[in-house]
């Protein structure tokens, strides 16, 4: 409470220099902070609808309070007190700290505000600076910044809960971990957790998408090179990934799409520590922990000798398996919560609140692409929703087709709504290179993968 106190002191100090009425509100568009005037004359709520409407334009001059468009559905709309305001969406550095107005009551509040905008605009940003400032070195409850993003959420399931529990366990280890979870699952978002619980967390966390580095540059990429070591090479060269994550840890993520050709240049460095670049004469000893991850089991690709099986048990030390949503729903709601923090400030729509009718239908869904299906459809949701709650008019028109359910007990069910999905992304973008392209971008998944997955289920190219 003495944070709020504090801010108050502020307010009124700005209030009684500019001759103004000045309100501060959370997130949520409730009112934290104000001038007593202020309180008096519109109360403690905010309609947060326009501030939504205003998220592109951060600060904002209202020269007709209650009789413009933006003003329609407000309780004040065609009687506000007001003469004149300024508003502020306050958005700093990924975060949303709230809401910051200056308010005239007066016509000749309103002339002086109209004649020097930009004077109010200049103190309502250094105004806006000292509360952030506050807040970011205060624990104030009440008024707790969101965050644009939120790192690391998983869910809370007993399946999570032990995977958890493990991740403590292996904390102190430098062993090989072998992360297997289909697309969208939060491979990467695990990997980053193993890294901050670890003793290599001082050092970097260092990701690599084995699908999307082209084959030519991937030698180059991982092991870096000297100058002069092939045309187009950089003076004094580049350092590798290895060199890179030195006493952290190294992400090979989409381990299944690593040529074979350097598949025993890994299994080397993983056995003795020393790298050499492209080019160079002297090798140099890292100290990395490594984590690979594949979307599907490596044994098939093993058999046909597209992955050696020695470089497969080095990685696998400590296999983990994340499991996919639909054998996890009890997580829906909690990633449906930190995911809507997440893509407030990407939608311009501070709707934090759902009502039981869409969370049920999102339950009744068996999720195909996991956690990074989940995160579209709330984006697309957002940012059709009218109302200051999401419900199910919002919802895609996919997802409210009804699901049989025993599709998510049955692998064969499964691969048959899998390769219907990726049927349609195909039919929607097209069948040549641009429209894979477009189609693996919005399945989530690399070109390379679309066209394994394509093999695997048999879709070929109509003629």
């Amino acid at each position: 409470m003495s944070s709020i106190i504090a801010i108050t002191k502020v307010i009124n100090a700005f209030a009684e220099l500019l001759q103004i009425e000045i309100a501060l509100f959370n997130p949520e568009g409730v009112l934290i902070a104000s001038t007593e005037e202020y309180k008096k004359r519109k109360g403690n709520r905010i309609y947060l609808s326009f501030f939504q409407k205003q998220y592109e334009h951060p600060i904002s001059f209202v020269k007709k309070p209650g009789h413009m468009k933006m003003c329609k559905g407000c309780h004040f709309q065609n009687n506000c007190p007001s003469t004149a305001e300024v508003v502020k969406n306050m958005v700093e550095n990924g975060n949303h700290y709230g809401y910051l107005s200056f308010v005239s009551f007066s016509s000749d509040g309103q002339d002086k505000m109209i004649d020097h905008q930009k004077e109010y605009d200049y103190w309502m940003s250094k105004l806006s600076d000292i509360i952030v400032s506050h807040l970011n070195d205060s624990s104030c409850s009440v008024f707790k910044k969101k965050r644009e993003h939120t790192e690391y959420i998983l869910g809370n399931s007993y399946k999570l809960n032990k995977l958890k529990e493990l991740i403590k366990n292996i904390k102190n280890s430098s062993s090989s971990i072998f992360i297997t979870g289909e697309t969208g699952t939060g491979k990467s978002l695990l990997a980053k957790l193993i890294h901050e619980q670890s003793i290599f967390r001082k050092g970097n966390f260092v990701e690599i998408n084995c699908s999307s580095i082209p084959e030519s540059l991937f030698e180059s990429e991982l092991f870096g090179y000297e100058e002069g070591a092939f045309t187009g090479a950089k003076k004094r060269g580049k350092p590798g990934y290895f060199e890179m994550a030195d006493r952290g840890t190294l992400f090979l993520d989409e381990i299944a799409d690593l040529p074979i050709h350097l598949q025993p240049k890994l299994l080397k460095v993983l056995q003795d520590g020393m790298v050499q670049r492209i080019g160079g004469t002297i090798t140099k000893k890292v100290n990395v922990r490594i984590i690979a991850a594949a979307n599907q089991p490596l044994e098939n690709l093993m058999k046909t000798k597209q992955f050696r099986s020695d470089l497969y048990y080095r990685l696998n030390v400590i296999p983990l398996h994340l499991p996919p949503l639909r054998e996890r729903k009890e997580d829906i709601e909690d990633l449906v919560q930190n995911l809507m923090e997440k893509l407030q400030t990407r939608t311009g729509k501070f709707i934090n609140s759902y009502d039981k009718n869409f969370l049920g239908k999102l339950k009744e869904y068996h999720w195909p692409g996991n956690i990074r299906e989940l995160e579209n459809v709330l984006e697309y949701s957002m940012n059709m929703e009218r109302t200051m709650k999401l419900t199910v008019a919002s919802l895609p028109d996919f997802l409210m087709k009804d699901i049989p359910p025993s599709i998510s007990a049955k692998n064969g069910a499964l691969k048959d709504t899998e390769k219907e999905v990726i049927i349609e992304k195909l039919h929607q973008y097209g069948y040549d290179l641009e429209g894979k392209k477009q189609a693996a971008t919005a399945l989530g998944v690399s070109v390379r993968t679309l066209y394994r997955k394509m093999g695997n289920l048999g879709i070929s190219v109509p003629k």
